[in-house]
């Protein structure tokens, strides 16, 4: 298959999608398909770097296109970002030839409508890999108003999205979601994101890098590591801080940037929070460390975001063989899976005695916290490998971009790719 995907954000950016796209578009080279990625020339965290126009990575095309940079504080700036790279991206998929299928992400928003778009200037199968659902989300967030506007914005995502020749979901909530909003279920598919099990796995406490860099060996850890986004629920989290205060080695660690970094920083100061550690993004080198740091993880989102955005974290941490306590809506793809895989709790957002119980309840008792880390990367190497979902991802590819496999091929766990890199 001839395969062009577009993103914002592509290797060797270290954003979450950039990450999910660059592991698809690696194995999907090694299974003997053309990749292409039109994605942007600089970094998701700003500063001055800047990519190449061209290049290959492995077997796979990248085209960068150059676009405004006024970053995420203003509305004004950010909507530039997003049509500046919106129409140099339109001018790089329309110049491709002779390939099979499109398929767009959700950064920038609305690239549903783009993929749409485009297939007026050439004949392209067209698949939206949807990572969250604007502008519900952008609505929910404070971001945009309730109005004209958002109505328009509404019409063009339901209606870009109705002539998808697939959409891939990466929840069942978000499956839920859409189907009520009237897309056609024969248009849904729900493959949820991953991990790679190969390079995330548990480190014992006695050889983490992290541990002893941080002078954690003998805290007891709950860690946030991922977007500190204004789709995550964070006040419930910072009354679990405070009600845990008093606890001897217990130590809260916040790795990552975002909306809620500023507040957490400056409400650790003005309270004298000694036993919380913020940091920013680790490297990727560093990360089966980081995870491996925590004796439990924190994942939280908003009650309003239920279908609209999943959060990713939770497939690292269920590699690196950790627990967690999900804070959020209990209809939600986390709540689900930590219900199924039992490694873990799940509380209502405000629920801070359910959080603080919850907590107590593995910190109080070592089995119980080691049976719930072993079910985790249990659940994990079942459910949410890399190659379990990329191999479900090529044959979706294959039956859209290929219409003569009018049979479907039974989804199943294949072994890692093993062309040489």
């Amino acid at each position: 298959m001839r395969l062009l995907f577009i993103n914002r954000y592509f290797y060797p950016d270290i954003s979450a999608t950039s990450q999910l796209l660059t592991e698809l578009a690696e194995d999907l080279d090694a299974r003997g398909n053309r990749v292409t990625v039109i994605t942007g020339n600089t970094a998701y965290l700003g500063g001055e770097a800047r990519f190449p126009a061209c290049e290959m990575h492995r077997g796979i095309r990248i085209v960068r296109v150059g676009f405004t940079r006024f970053g995420r504080s203003r509305t004004l700036g950010r909507l530039s970002d997003y049509l500046s790279f919106l129409v140099c991206a339109f001018w790089a998929a329309v110049r491709m030839k002779d390939q099979d299928c499109l398929v767009v992400l959700s950064d920038p928003p609305l690239l549903s409508v783009f993929a749409t778009i485009v297939r007026f200037f050439m004949p392209i199968k067209t698949v939206c890999w949807l990572q969250d659902v604007f502008p519900e989300i952008a609505i929910r967030a404070g971001v945009l108003r309730e109005g004209m506007v958002a109505q328009l914005l509404r019409g063009m995502a339901r209606w870009s999205l109705g002539r998808m020749d697939q959409v891939v979901v990466i929840g069942r909530c978000m499956e839920r979601y859409l189907l009520s909003h009237g897309l056609p279920a024969r248009t849904i598919i729900n493959i949820p994101n991953w991990a790679d099990g190969r390079h995330l796995r548990s480190v014992p406490r006695d050889n983490n890098e992290f541990l002893h860099q941080h002078g954690l060996q003998d805290h007891f850890v709950v860690m946030y590591s991922g977007n500190h986004g204004v789709v995550h629920e964070f006040e419930t989290i910072f009354a679990l801080i405070r009600e845990t205060s008093s606890i001897p080695r217990l130590c809260f660690c916040f790795i990552g940037e975002g909306a809620w970094k500023r507040k957490l920083m400056e409400t650790a100061h003005a309270e004298g929070w000694q036993h919380v550690l913020c940091l920013p993004y680790q490297p990727k080198a560093l990360l089966q460390s980081s995870l491996s740091a925590a004796d439990i993880h924190l994942v939280s989102l908003r009650a309003e975001m239920e279908g609209l955005s999943i959060p990713s974290k939770i497939y690292g941490i269920l590699a690196a063989g950790r627990p967690m306590i999900f804070i959020g809506p209990p209809g939600s793809e986390a709540a689900a899976i930590v219900r199924e895989g039992e490694f873990g709790s799940s509380v209502l957002p405000g629920d801070t005695q359910g959080a603080v119980q919850a907590l107590l309840a593995v910190y109080r008792d070592h089995t119980l916290l080691e049976r719930q880390g072993q079910a985790a990367r249990q659940y994990f190497t079942t459910h949410c490998d890399r190659f379990i979902a990329t191999e479900q991802f090529r044959q979706v590819l294959q039956r859209v971009a290929v219409p003569s496999s009018t049979q479907p091929v039974p989804m199943r766990a294949v072994s890692p790719p093993t062309r040489s890199q």
